[in-house]
């Protein structure tokens, strides 16, 4: 039986691992009757449900930082914990130095093809991969668990729907407004669409950028800009079809909420997206022409939904928090018994 679990990171970023490691911990904490724990930097503390025991740890230092490993193992066994998990390339190097230390079972979950390579990951208990693509490289025996989300109901009484014309169809593109997610092609490629609007969801330090490529271009009619705060429910029901210009190396949460909101996407082709969509929903490159004639082509098809069909019930079977969470937990059950 599984009593006490503790959770591990070690990154500086409010993405994927993070958000992967709120609702994981959560659902941990409110569906089973362990005792749930999270060690990370002071600044994680309230992304995390109040059920959870939070221990801040200055994760910040470098992790071969003497006092770094050595407080971290005190954090360990003081904690008795049955499992200890640790999410993203630092967090298995620092588990991987307190070995000596503990005597905990160690489970690791890779969420890039970055790290940890082979040598390191081969000495955990357990391994999991948010997706294929991830351990491409790798020649070790890995768990695949697909990111889980909680399906959100779209919020009542908001003005989106309103104060957005019905005349065209609707793309959405919900990201961090940073330059590697290629926001500024996808926009590029907007005076080619005559016939569409564009919702961006989202902040981040391009957004001005952004919004000047829009006046540049004379489209501001037919390109909204939205804070990110908004509920994403209510984008994905208004929209005809998602578009994901950056390469994602795991599974990302807009692809994951699009499919479960029952909503086509198109993606880019060199990321993990190649695991899910269909080819022709699959940028090649990041052309604005190509991504027009993509997104012109998916519009003009009658059979969307009938192809999209199948992926739109895999996703309410396998993309859900619940179905990610209880994979996890097989695996934490499988060490333990």
């Amino acid at each position: 039986m599984i009593q006490t679990i503790c959770h591990l990171i070690a990154s500086r970023e409010h993405g994927g691992l993070e958000k992967h490691v709120a609702d994981l911990s959560r659902w941990q904490a409110r569906n089973t009757d362990a005792r749930v724990a999270v060690i990370a930097h002071p600044r994680y503390f309230t992304t995390l449900d109040d059920r959870i025991q939070f221990i801040p740890l200055n994760t910040d230092r470098s992790r071969h930082h003497p006092n770094l490993v050595w407080r971290l193992a005190n954090l360990i066994r003081k904690g008795e914990y049955q499992i200890v998990h640790g999410h993203g390339s630092k967090s298995a190097q620092l588990l991987a130095a307190v070995q000596p230390y503990t005597e905990t079972r160690q489970v690791i979950t890779r969420h890039n093809v970055r790290h940890p390579r082979d040598k390191l990951a081969s000495a955990f208990d357990a391994r999991i991969a948010i997706s294929r693509a991830t351990v491409a490289n790798s020649k070790l025996d890995w768990n695949i668990i697909p990111n889980g989300i909680e399906l959100a109901a779209p919020a009542a009484n908001t003005p989106l729907m309103q104060s957005l014309p019905d005349d065209k169809p609707r793309l959405l593109v919900a990201s961090r407004l940073i330059k590697a997610r290629h926001v500024d092609l996808l926009i590029a490629a907007m005076p080619l669409l005559a016939g569409y609007r564009l919702m961006v969801l989202g902040d981040g330090p391009e957004k001005d950028n952004l919004r000047k490529q829009v006046s540049e271009l004379g489209i501001e009619e037919r390109v909204t800009f939205f804070t990110g705060d908004n509920p994403v429910a209510n984008f994905m029901q208004a929209a005809d079809l998602v578009i994901i210009p950056a390469a994602a190396e795991g599974t990302p949460y807009t692809l994951l909420e699009a499919l479960l909101h029952r909503k086509p996407v198109i993606a880019n082709g060199s990321g993990s997206a190649i695991e899910y969509l269909p080819e022709a929903y699959l940028l090649e490159n990041l052309e604005p022409q190509h991504i027009a004639d993509k997104i012109d082509r998916a519009l003009s098809q009658a059979c969307i939904e009938e192809e999209f069909s199948g992926l739109f019930a895999q996703a309410a079977e396998e993309f859900t928090l619940d179905s990610m969470a209880k994979a996890t937990w097989q695996v934490y059950s499988a060490l333990t018994a």
